[in-house]
């Protein structure tokens, strides 16, 4: 988000992601006009992942996106179930989609920790261990959602520098492939 002030002289630039938020010092616009033209033509030009849209996720003529990447495997998103609305925190989006004709519960959320920490995969644990047990959905597979890059998506890498106020609060991208629709 980019935000104006001191009589639309000065130009601030604000980023939001599940760990928390970061906004630039103030720099003014007319004094530092390549600065400004770079930021512009990030936001402008950039790719999808560039100006923060999910990579991984693939938009076929205006219709729901087709989840791809997970562990190889294709699943057509039929519908979107549940989609939290803050800017920080876990980010949950659940969707209703198909493979092979069977339909399954998608969860895509962000887990806090970073990408090689054990304590990710507490909800992966909970979740075999509990295999079985009527009401609780069947764990399918699970994945850390990575980017074109190959790198897991973890909002340290969006960074410029690690502060000491969002020192263990990063938050690693992941999914959960479950049935039945519950």
């Amino acid at each position: 988000m980019l935000s104006l002030c001191n009589h639309y002289r000065e130009l601030r630039v604000h980023i939001y992601d599940h760990s928390g938020s970061a906004v630039s010092p103030p720099f003014h616009i007319s004094q530092q006009k390549k600065k400004f033209l770079q930021i512009l033509s990030a936001i402008v030009f950039g790719n999808g992942e560039c100006i923060g849209f999910d990579t991984t996720m693939n938009i076929r003529q205006l219709k729901l996106p087709v989840l791809s990447r997970l562990n190889d495997n294709w699943y057509d998103i039929l519908e979107v179930l549940f989609s939290s609305h803050g800017l920080v925190g876990r980010g949950t989006v659940c969707y209703l989609a198909r493979k092979d004709d069977e339909e399954y519960i998608i969860k895509d959320h962000w887990v806090l920790g970073n990408a090689d920490d054990e304590d990710i995969l507490n909800e992966v644990a909970m979740l075999k261990k509990m295999q079985g047990v009527r009401g609780v959905p069947e764990l399918v597979e699970f994945s850390k959602v990575k980017l074109l890059t190959g790198e897991v998506d973890n909002t340290k890498i969006y960074r410029y520098q690690e502060l000491p106020s969002l020192v263990g609060t990063w938050r690693t991208h992941f999914r959960l492939i479950m049935k039945p629709r519950g």
